[in-house]
């Protein structure tokens, strides 16, 4: 684990803002309803000024009052994980998104032309593809709007949005997040126009470089990634109490 990791892993929480955020020392537990586990779980990094053993029993309370279950983001082979065996903790197999990756490229390999448009403000019709409904939960609502800088992209043919995605600029960096792409609507670009919009919104706010999180399983978003220049920075995985 390097300080840049730790950096981007930084960047990225801001970008993801949570509900409810507990310091603890400098890691920071994160509670937003259940929505996603970027936005619920202790985010370790820094130190926690106190026993490991006891910060991760601050982290679990943390969540269990908000009635999540305790888990921890950790960067994969950092010095914590040895800490966390010894606590009793266990990598969360059954979570679908680890280990994870944490990507990063030049903004400039999105800029093309493209049919997406980003808008500063989400609308109905963006949702669906989001969240999976009609409208958000709070939780949901926070996450997704709470950054200082949200940019909100679709791609609309005939009034449908047929594409969608959400980038958040933090300190010269687009971080983006739940692109998604109607089923029927598949194989016609559409991701490529997304990124590209996006990348041209985020370039105004004066970013250069864009980060980006994602599963390993996700092979086709990997795919995607690595034609435009991605390259894994490093790769983080969540822990649970045995």
């Amino acid at each position: 684990m390097s300080s840049d990791d730790e950096a981007l892993e930084l960047l990225c929480a801001r970008a993801w803002p949570a509900v409810a955020e507990l310091r603890v020392g400098d890691w920071r537990a994160r509670t937003a309803g259940g929505f996603t586990g970027r936005a619920n779980s202790a985010l370790l990094l820094g130190s926690p000024g106190m026993p490991v053993a006891d910060a991760l029993a601050k982290a679990a309370a943390f969540a269990r009052e908000h009635g999540q279950p305790p888990r921890a983001h950790v960067i994969t082979d950092s010095h914590w994980e040895p800490s966390l065996l010894a606590a009793g903790w266990r990598p969360e197999v059954e979570h679908s998104g680890i280990p994870s990756f944490v990507q990063v490229g030049a903004l400039e390999a999105f800029l093309a032309p493209h049919r997406a448009e980003v808008r500063s403000e989400p609308w109905s019709q963006w949702w669906p593809l989001i969240v999976g409904r009609a409208s958000p939960t709070p939780a949901e609502h926070h996450v997704l709007t709470s950054a200082d800088a949200v940019g909100y992209g679709a791609v609309t043919v005939d009034g449908e949005v047929l594409a969608a995605v959400r980038g958040a600029v933090v300190d010269g960096h687009l971080h983006f997040a739940r692109l998604a792409v109607r089923p029927d609507a598949r194989r016609r670009g559409l991701a490529r126009d997304l990124l590209a919009g996006l990348a041209s919104w985020a370039q105004t706010l004066g970013a250069q470089r864009y980060v980006l999180q994602v599963s390993h399983n996700n092979a086709p978003a990997l795919r995607l990634y690595e034609t435009l220049g991605a390259r894994t920075h490093h790769a983080y995985r969540y822990w649970v109490p045995a």
